[in-house]
């Protein structure tokens, strides 16, 4: 009766084990068919398509500075230091050139005074002219009046002569008085003849005499205007020699290079400096494929190496019109702006991972775009139904990005699509309902 009653409970034991055994092995593999179908719920929301690179940040503005003049170095600023607009970057002793700048005003000084100079000269030319002119007019009355007076008197003496030649009754040393007088108005009138010319050419020379000198000073007026305008063009180049001697930061920014020392003597030719500025940009390279796709203004996501947790954001400002080609490879540089409340974080030469949005769908359906497959020009899916069945439903599909596509037609939204890679496993193995029906939408 023992012996019975203990082989009972051991059988008991033993179909109570394999029930447990079966059942959690019949668990067990529902467990692994379910977790081996991968799904997504077909979900409404936004798209956007990328452009992803590298680059580094970079100033907006570079500047190289060389010494326009020589002498000692006063002051200069050194690689790192910062600086603001109208900061000094370079200062060069301007002693020499103050000296040239002076004697440049006193060379004006003295053009201006020549000026005054000649125009008083021309002044007493033209009142000498006057002059010569008045007396040439008046000689000339009186040599003309003397001629004539002389005329009168020949004709006087000659008339007297006649007439007394006519009265026999004259005694002849009266008539030889009479023949004398005439002789001597003949001589009278010929030296009055004789100084009316040397008068006239005596005028005619005072004249141009007083011309020549009229003209000479008209000359020496434009000489002194000419010399003037020399003196004001040399005491500007001066000027700019004496503004040459300090180098002024036209923004804000920090030092790139200095060459010199404050002591040193530094001339021209050399790379004095050079700087930056501090509002800075991200530039990247993007290849030819993606460059038609990219637009000024386009929003731009900024990781820096150096701040992998933080993310910024920008857009672009240019896109360089002027391909580079590396081993081959065909790009064009672009040119991100930050946004001005990450600017701070920036700092030059830093590497960046720029994602760059090229385009933008909003409030649409999409799915996984791994999930969607093609075959005779048609594009499907597969569904999973309330009831574990597996259904193939076609699809219209529109924009894509690495990760999600839209669904315009053949989806709704909440529907369940297998993601699975391995669909085809799961169809043949009779998993998730075992069940393939098609659904053309």
């Amino acid at each position: 009766m023992k012996k019975n009653y203990k082989k009972q409970i051991i059988l008991s034991t033993a179909v109570i084990f394999l029930t447990f055994s079966l059942l959690f092995s019949f668990t067990s593999c529902l467990s692994k068919s379910t977790e081996e179908i991968e799904t997504f719920e077909v979900t409404r929301g936004d798209i956007v398509q990328t452009v992803t690179t590298s680059g580094y940040v970079d100033s907006s503005q570079q500047k190289n500075y060389s010494l326009q003049a020589s002498g000692e170095v006063l002051k200069v600023l050194q690689k790192g230091d910062l600086f603001k607009k109208g900061d000094i970057i370079v200062e060069i002793d301007n002693s020499r050139t103050k000296l040239l700048v002076e004697q440049a005003e006193d060379n004006l000084n003295i053009a201006k005074v020549s000026i005054e100079l000649a125009k008083i000269s021309y002044q007493q030319a033209l009142d000498s002219n006057h002059v010569a002119i008045q007396l040439a007019d008046e000689n000339a009355k009186l040599s003309e009046q003397a001629t004539q007076n002389a005329m009168v008197a020949l004709d006087n003496a000659k008339r007297y002569l006649s007439a007394v030649k006519q009265h026999s009754e004259i005694p002849s040393y009266q008539k030889e008085q009479a023949s004398s007088n005439v002789d001597a108005a003949e001589g009278a009138y010929s030296q009055a003849s004789i100084s009316q010319s040397i008068t006239y050419w005596s005028n005619l020379s005072s004249i141009e005499n007083a011309s020549s000198q009229m003209k000479i000073t008209a000359e020496n007026i434009r000489q002194a205007e000419y010399q003037l305008a020399l003196s004001e063009i040399s005491l500007e180049l001066a000027k700019l020699d004496l503004d040459n001697n300090i180098i002024y930061a036209p923004f804000d920014g920090v030092v790139l290079s200095s060459t010199f020392s404050e002591g040193e003597y530094g001339s021209p030719g050399i790379n004095a400096a050079s700087i930056i500025s501090s509002d800075f940009v991200i530039k990247a390279d993007i290849n030819e494929t993606d460059i038609a796709k990219l637009s000024t203004g386009a929003e731009v996501e900024i990781i820096l190496d150096a701040y992998p947790g933080d993310t910024f954001t920008g857009s672009i400002v240019e896109i360089s019109p002027i391909s580079q080609n590396l081993a081959g490879i065909v790009s064009f540089e672009v040119t991100v702006k930050p946004e001005e409340s990450d600017s701070c974080t920036l700092l030059y030469g830093l590497s960046a991972n720029l994602t760059i949005t090229t385009s933008k769908t909003e409030n649409i359906l999409y799915i996984p775009i791994e999930s969607v497959y093609e075959e005779g020009g048609r594009s499907y899916v597969y569904t999973l139904t309330e009831d574990g069945e597996i259904e193939e439903v076609a699809v219209t599909t529109g924009i894509y990005n690495y990760d999600y596509i839209e669904i315009k037609k053949g989806l709704s939204k909440g529907d369940i699509i297998i993601t699975s890679s391995n669909i085809e496993d799961i169809k043949s193995s009779g998993k998730g309902g075992g069940i393939l029906r098609k659904f053309t939408g």
